[in-house]
This record gives structure tokens, C-alpha cells and sequence, in this order.
């Protein structure tokens, strides 16, 4: 299993300054009130995972992620998060014990994706997440609404989703594909 240490969160969204959220190896929970950032926070784990549609990030566009100042602080210049991985046991193929992954977004919408500290692709980055199955558009994050969709799906469309996520379905199609061979 895949375990989060920590997430930093700078400029992005509500979040002006520079704003560290450790996780404990236990159950982990944001609470607060209206208005506080709740929904932020997931946002900024998809974002850093490399979710690319801004709608999906509650946002018109990809420069409306970085902090736009509100009525009297400063705009930042640009928008952070970093999300740290344990790879004590070893999850993601490559020697060190922490992954950091980090995303940065600029005003233009452009974004810099580092692993460690080191310039990535997003699709290298992507592959890294998938080594230790974290997917950015998986039902491994769980946002604002997802529940009263998931309640509201179908009984078929609900299963189909049980079995994405218990690797049933992988284990499908490698029997479908099996069979085909045969025949």
C-alpha cells in the first residue's frame, strides 16, 4: 500500500503562504468550517498527481489554481504541491526511501513536474505513481460529490467501479485474452 508522509501546498488556490499537512500511518481526516480549504487540499493531491482538467480541479482555467490574492493580499506568481511518498518497502522502483513529487504552475498554465527534486515529464511521472498504483483520475481519491454520484449510479455502472478498483477487471481481460489465444 502506498502511504502519503506529507503534502506542502503554496499559492495555490486559498492557500497564500506556504502550508504543510502531515499524514499519520492511521486514518486521516481534514475537517473545518465553510470556506476553510477542505476541498483545496484534494484538489491540490490531484493537481500534484498530474490531473490535468481544470474543471476537474473546481477551476475555470489552470492560472485561476494559483492564489489570485482575494481582496487584500497579494497574487502569487505561481502555484506549488508537494506530495511525499514512504518507499521504505519499496512501492515505487527506485532506491530511495521517500518520493517527493512535485508540481509547480505557472500564470501562462504551464507546469513543471519534479520527482526529488529533478525535472520530469508528466508521463514519467505518471508511470512512477502508476509502479505503486496511484492514479490522479483513480478511485483512489475520493472529492467533494463522488459519494452522491456513486450512490446515484446504477447498480451495473457501481459494480463496474468495485471491480476497477479490486483488480477484478484486470483479471478479466487477461481472461478474455487467454480465451482468444485458445481459440
Amino acid at each position: 500500500m502506498t502511504k502519503i508522509n506529507r503534502i506542502s501546498i503554496h499559492g495555490f488556490k486559498s492557500f497564500a503562504h506556504k502550508t504543510d499537512i502531515p499524514f499519520s500511518n492511521q486514518f486521516n481526516c481534514i475537517l473545518g468550517p465553510n470556506g476553510s480549504g477542505k476541498s483545496n487540499v484534494g484538489d491540490a493531491i490531484c493537481f500534484v498527481l498530474g490531473r490535468l482538467s481544470a474543471k476537474s480541479l473546481r477551476a475555470e482555467k489552470a492560472a485561476n489554481l494559483i492564489f489570485n490574492g482575494g481582496k487584500k493580499k497579494t497574487p502569487a506568481p505561481k502555484a506549488s504541491v508537494e506530495i511525499a511518498f514512504c518507499s521504505k518497502s519499496k512501492v515505487f522502483p527506485v532506491p530511495e526511501d521517500e518520493i517527493i513529487v512535485n508540481r509547480t504552475i505557472a500564470k501562462n498554465g504551464n507546469s513543471i513536474y519534479r520527482i526529488n527534486g529533478k525535472k520530469y515529464t508528466r508521463t514519467e511521472v505518471l508511470d512512477l505513481l502508476a509502479s505503486a498504483k496511484v492514479n490522479p483520475e483513480g478511485y483512489n481519491i475520493i472529492l467533494q460529490g463522488d459519494i452522491t454520484r456513486f450512490v446515484d449510479m446504477s447498480h451495473l455502472d457501481r459494480r463496474k467501479i468495485l471491480e476497477e478498483i479490486s483488480d477484478v477487471s484486470a483479471y478479466e481481460d487477461k481472461k478474455h485474452k487467454a480465451n482468444l489465444e485458445l481459440e
